[in-house]
């Protein structure tokens, strides 16, 4: 009788550490299925951004060789003006020279 109640005793706990592992083995389960779908939405969010990323570097690349043309355009027209003042300037002095040499 004390070797059946022991027996009894050792079913009762090895059903409780049973039910007690299936527990833990559920919440894992959902643990796990959580853990999975906000890991899906971090990589949802982490490829939106990447593709938002690569719209923006193509719109800056776009928008860089736009302003770096338009800047060699007025490099360009700026070198060609200080020449032109420049030229200027030379005829402006010659003709000086020649009024003083007039007026002598």
């Amino acid at each position: 009788q004390v070797s059946q109640n022991e027996l009894d005793w050792f079913h009762q706990d090895s059903e409780a550490q049973m039910k007690k592992w299936q527990q833990e083995k559920k919440e894992n389960r959902e643990s796990l299925k959580a853990l999975k779908g906000t890991a899906k939405k971090h990589s949802d969010t982490n490829e939106r951004y990447l593709k938002t990323i690569d719209e923006k570097e193509k719109q800056y690349n776009a928008t860089l060789n736009i302003f770096l043309e338009t800047s060699n355009k007025f490099a360009n027209e700026k070198g060609k003006l200080e020449e032109l003042i420049k030229k200027s300037q030379d005829e402006s002095q010659e003709c000086e020279r020649r009024a003083v040499k007039a007026e002598v």
